[in-house]
């Protein structure tokens, strides 16, 4: 006997539809499209309001990069 197959296996092996096979047999079916969206969306309006960080920290174009002056040698002397 073989043993539980996960997602990511599946997914990585090319089984998705052992692994779907073998979730139905567990009992678990499809998904309610509405209510998984719906906790998709809390999830991420949970997150953006405890997490303010969502900018760079640099802010703005400080990038760290110095600007190379010219030494004012052009060639013609």
């Amino acid at each position: 006997m073989t043993g539980v197959l996960t997602l990511k296996s599946a997914l990585s092996s090319g089984r998705l539809y052992e692994f779907i096979t073998q979730e139905e047999a567990r009992g678990r079916g499809p998904v309610d499209r509405a209510e998984f969206d719906g906790a998709v969306d809390r999830v991420i309006k949970e997150r953006q309001s405890e997490d303010r960080t969502s900018r760079f920290e640099s802010g703005g174009n400080s990038s760290g990069k110095r600007i190379r002056r010219d030494t004012g040698q052009d060639g013609s002397d």
